[in-house]
């Protein structure tokens, strides 16, 4: 599902920053009134960690906090602070790690109930809680298949704020602010306790030029089983108050765009005159007869009066269309429940899966005869099989395939082939046997206006010996096996690859042309039909595979052929133009004060106005998206601005806010003055702060103070939301209609919390999974627009080339706008030995392409099929995501080699048969409407930002006044 609604903001996450919001807060203290202490009564804590994700430890005498692994939770009697409003509050705590004390600390809110156990050393108890699940064996923390996070820290409606602790006093004893409306929040009913959070997670030092990093130091706190070291709360009050909050005076409901059962409702928050505010509310539905509390996660807190918030009903057994009475109370922080309001509503009616009804295109017989010319067997496969230089398929079929599949019958001699205008369609031509000249032609009616022609593979070494792989022209007449081709020179067996391009202007219906294969003095005539579908697929991609480069690839030379050649095959090529160092190369030119884009404009204007493929198929279209060269140490020196902290907002001087925002700005002014507003420009952070300590790299061979590129901890998403809020507040005034995307590669966005909500506008996920899905269109639904793409890596050449048009459509069937190998340049030698990494390969001076490349297009081109066929029959994607599964196994499981690998999507079940049956009923669902040309179906607007409008989150406003942890 992919939910994108224009210009909504959820009021009660946001509040306007009280300053800059790239600019530290300034607590103050103490606070009003006089303290009270309450101890802890049950405490715990979790781990995300590999087999103690289901290990639970509520019965030992320490609590652990550990960065983004591990975490505890406590909480206390609050009954006695009911009805009084407060202003302030410390958690107190006895470290238990001398040498490694509590740093900065996030408190949070939790929405879901939990149970404290009395298991120890990460002991799985049944109905105890644990990271995976609220009650291990019962009860799921959120929607089922949630984790512990999604029910806090940001997430399930909980709210949050971080503070520095005190150091460890002579005894041990450490403290660190709690947010006033974290603690009423649980006075009020609307939290089921605390949440703690270690932020600084890893550390560094450097010290005499060495660099020395620390993975996730272990921080101890002794747990209320301890005794005379048990945690507590002191909380300070200062008046009373026990007027409750006003009523909700209305709702609306939005059900357009949600699957059956689901609903979007948004109300005003109600003023509260008590001397508190309006906290949140409680929410209950009755259907079916059945009175039943909304579940807390789907519950939002209250905004500011006035302002709107959102309840999005999901998770829960409604029918489409059933009707349920909601009822809403008020809350306000002094846990006054305002007058209910009722309201009868229908949740949505929209049937949950679009039928794609079958083509009645079937599949030839299976045949073991295959026709034979000069000494060689003929057989045709599909694009996505593979045939080992030893005869073997990948993936195995069955037998008889060779002559008879969805594409081919060697009893007929018969080529069957579909595809719409703007679309390149392709099969492998097989010959068996050996011959010491062969010539293989493809043709079509010169009146047919197609463009056809034969490459042969190249082929490369693998685990399974040798395979085709790399696409390299056919030149005249070749021998079988190829003499050229030392990997295949045992082979028995070669292969071809036949490829046709429909032009915008191919009339509809069905073309007939001819493959003639030439050996030793015989010729084969095969027929090929090739049914033209009536609709033309858009020249602007609607889905992205975005082939990620580092080095090699220019704008200008030999460097622009890469370019090209991924534009021809309706991808899109996009290299970093920085190093580890943050050295830029091909960039502006800063002359301190603005950019000179003197040469620049020469470089990479033709790729951004698309004249530099002004003769391809998708004529003068520009690319869709550009790494911008901007990054933590260009055009601004980060060495001399910056000084050692955890924290991005103290970390640097002024001037170095200012630089980078006015070359932000100037940038952004640049681009739309040219007219360049079809290109996402990228703001990308890629560095991180650990490679300083690999051998000869060092301080400043590594220019990031923090972990950019697959943050890990709230430092460094903190840092990342630092960097994007200066990005937006420069671009946004002088943007105009160009593009200009903060964009952030994360592979733990299960730890982002809402972090980046409101600062990023698209996201790379790392081994996608349901989790991060869920957490992004939660995002989509109660902040606003936000894109998301996948990135991983490409198949290795011995496996199935099946893998890249199966993730394109299943990255897209979970909402995703793209997907991205995270390298795809390879080098001369993957021309004999193949590599994942290896999809564009140099030879004979300029580049060919893996044929993993062209299925990338071919799961491009496959995602445009459902994005028309949705767009034609007025279908949201979701539905017709569904209608799709039904036909392909979309399973999938990601493989990784270590923690930090991107991952490789890996499916078992699908095949290429199941691909072209969904291919050829989605074609011709669609070409019986009979669309007109649109040079894009789906734009993808900038996400409406505004830095005075984000998530309120950050600082506790009331707190000591400490110095902030800083590495040594």
């Amino acid at each position: 599902m992919l939910l994108v609604l224009a210009g909504c903001v959820c009021a009660a996450a946001a509040a306007a920053h009280a300053g800059d919001p790239a600019e530290p807060l300034v607590p103050t203290w103490p606070p009003a009134g006089e303290p009270v202490k309450l101890e802890v009564t049950r405490d715990t804590w979790l781990s995300a960690v590999g087999e103690e994700r289901v290990g639970s430890n509520g019965g030992a005498g320490q609590l652990k906090l550990k960065g983004q692994q591990e975490y505890c939770i406590f909480d206390v009697d609050a009954a006695a602070l009911k009805g009084k409003l407060i202003t302030g509050a410390l958690w107190h705590f006895h470290s238990a790690s001398p040498d490694a004390p509590i740093l900065r600390v996030t408190v949070s809110t939790l929405a879901c109930p939990w149970v404290e156990g009395t298991a120890t050393g990460y002991q799985p108890q049944q109905g105890s809680s644990c990271f995976n699940q609220a009650e291990l064996g019962k009860r799921d923390w959120t929607y089922p298949g949630s984790t512990f996070m999604d029910a806090a820290y940001g997430l399930g409606h909980t709210i949050w704020r971080f503070a520095e602790s005190a150091a460890p006093d002579k005894n041990g004893w450490q403290s660190a602010a709690v947010a006033a409306d974290v603690v009423a929040a649980r006075v009020a009913g609307l939290s089921h306790g605390f949440a703690a959070y270690d932020d600084v997670g890893n550390t560094w030092s450097y010290k005499d030029d060495k660099f020395d990093f620390q993975y996730f130091p272990n921080r101890f706190i002794h747990s209320r089983e301890s005794g005379q070291f048990a945690p507590y709360l002191e909380v300070w009050t200062s008046g009373t108050d026990d007027t409750p909050p006003q009523p909700v005076k209305a709702v609306t409901v939005e059900t357009a765009g949600f699957p059956a059962g689901q609903a979007l409702v948004t109300w005003a928050t109600p003023p509260d005159a008590g001397g508190g505010k309006t906290l949140g509310f409680h929410v209950s539905y009755e259907a079916g007869g059945k009175q039943t509390e909304m579940p807390r996660y789907l519950i939002p807190m209250a905004g500011r009066p006035g302002e709107q918030v959102r309840m999005h009903i999901q998770d829960l057994p409604f029918q489409p269309g059933e009707r349920v009475k909601l009822t809403i109370c008020p809350v306000d922080s002094a846990a006054n429940v305002g007058p209910a309001f009722t309201k009868a509503i229908e949740v949505s009616a929209n049937p949950p899966v679009f039928k794609i009804a079958p083509a009645g295109i079937e599949p030839f017989p299976p045949s073991e005869k295959l026709p034979e010319v000069g000494g060689l067997k003929v057989a045709v496969v599909d694009l996505l099989d593979k045939i080992t230089a030893t005869g073997r398929m990948v993936p195995d079929r069955p037998a008889g395939y060779k002559g008879g599949n969805h594409i081919w019958s060697a009893q007929q001699r018969l080529i069957r082939l579909q595809a719409a205008r703007n679309e390149h369609v392709c099969f492998q031509l097989n010959l068996e046997g050996q011959s010491q000249e062969v010539q293989v032609k493809l043709a079509f009616d010169e009146k047919a206006a197609l463009k056809a022609g034969v490459q042969r593979f190249d082929y490369v070494q693998t685990r399974l010996g040798p395979v085709p792989d790399v696409v390299v022209p056919l030149k005249g007449a070749f021998a079988v096996p190829f003499k050229d081709d030392p990997e295949a020179a045992g082979a028995r067996n070669v292969s071809l690859l036949c490829e046709v391009y429909v032009p915008h202007e191919a009339k509809p219906g069905r073309q007939t042309g001819t493959l003639t294969i030439t050996s030793a003095g015989e010729s084969l005539e095969v027929k090929v039909e090739l049914t033209v579908w009536d609709f033309t697929l858009p020249n602007r991609l609607s889905f992205v595979p975005e082939m990620n480069a580092y080095g090699t690839v220019t704008p200008t030379g030999a460097g622009l052929a890469y370019y090209r050649l991924a534009h021809e095959h309706r991808l899109c090529l996009n290299r970093l133009y920085y190093s580890w160092n943050g050295s830029a190369a091909l960039a502006p030119k800063w002359t301190g004060k603005g950019l000179d884009f003197a040469q620049w404009d020469g470089w990479f204007g033709p790729l951004l106005d698309g004249s530099a493929f002004a003769d391809l198929p998708r004529k003068g279209e520009p690319v869709d998206v550009f790494y911008t060269h901007f990054n933590e140490n260009w055009p601004i020196d980060v060495f001399e601005n910056y000084s050692k902290n955890y924290w991005a907002d103290e970390a640097f001087k002024p001037a170095y806010k200012e630089g980078l925002k006015t070359a932000f700005a100037a940038f952004a002014a640049h681009c739309n003055d040219k007219g360049w507003h079809d290109t996402v420009f990228e703001l990308y952070l890629n560095n991180k702060v650990y490679y300083k300590a690999q051998p000869r790299v060092g301080w400043r061979g590594s220019a990031a103070p923090w972990i950019f590129d697959e943050p890990v901890g709230t430092q460094d998403f903190w840092a990342l939301r630092w960097y994007g809020i200066l990005w937006h507040q420069a671009v946004g005034p002088v943007k105009g209609k160009a593009r200009m995307w903060y964009r952030c590669d994360i592979s733990y966005s299960q730890f982002g919390r809402n972090l980046m909500w409101g600062v990023m506008d698209l996201v790379h996920f790392g081994g996608s999974d349901a989790q991060k899905v869920r957490q992004k269109h939660d995002e989509q639904v109660l902040w606003g627009p936000t894109y998301f793409c996948e990135y991983g890596s490409a198949n290795d050449p011995a496996d199935a080339n099946l893998q890249p048009p199966l993730w394109c459509l299943k990255a897209w069937s979970r909402g995703a706008v793209g997907v991205l190998p995270w390298q795809t340049i390879g080098g001369p030698e993957n021309m004999s030995r193949g590599a994942a990494t290896g999809l564009f390969i140099p030879h004979a001076g300029g580049v060919v392409p893996s044929v993993r490349l062209k299925a990338f297009r071919r799961g491009q081109q496959d995602v445009e099929y459902l994005t028309l066929l949705g767009d034609v029959h007025g279908r949201p994607q979701y539905a017709v995501a569904a209608g799709a599964a039904r036909m392909v196994d979309l399973a999938g499981t990601v493989r990784k080699r270590s923690e930090s690998d991107a991952g490789t999507l890996r499916f078992e079940k699908a095949d290429p048969a199941a691909l072209w049956a969904l291919r050829c009923a989605a074609g011709k669902m669609v070409s019986a409407k009979r669309p007109p040309y649109r040079r894009c179906i789906r734009p993808m607007p900038s996400p409406p930002r505004d830095m005075g409008r984000l998530p309120d989150i950050g600082y506790v406003r009331v707190a000591p006044k400490l110095p902030s942890s800083k590495p040594d």
